[in-house]
């Protein structure tokens, strides 16, 4: 199975980024492939990964590194909240993120 993985909440807010990274880690090793992460809302709060940021999150970004897994940012997010993108991850739009649509079988949204 293929899947998109939507994550609306900021590290700070609570568990989205947590249950986004167990869930991603079990559904690689169950040999199902995750076609993109999407950040949206305060979730884009997680591109701009920092020293301070918690032990989830660098696991989180490790993983798509290691895997080539896409990781997006709302731009429009970004732009409101004063984020500044650091690698892995990319600033991209909501389009980008409809156009993966068509090659997943299912999205899954992680909000805290």
């Amino acid at each position: 199975m293929r899947f998109s993985l939507f994550i609306q909440d900021s590290p700070e807010q609570g568990a989205a980024v947590s249950s986004a990274l167990g869930f991603a880690l079990a559904a690689l090793a169950g040999g199902h492939a995750i076609r993109q992460v999407f950040l949206h809302g305060d979730g884009v709060r997680a591109a701009r990964a920092g020293a301070d940021a918690d032990a989830d999150l660098w696991a989180l970004l490790a993983l798509v590194r290691q895997h080539g897994i896409p990781l997006l940012a709302c731009a429009t997010w970004l732009e409101r909240l004063g984020v500044a993108v650091v690698a892995p991850a990319q600033a991209g739009s909501l389009g980008q993120w409809c156009d993966v649509l068509d090659e997943v079988d299912r999205v899954v949204s992680f909000r805290a």
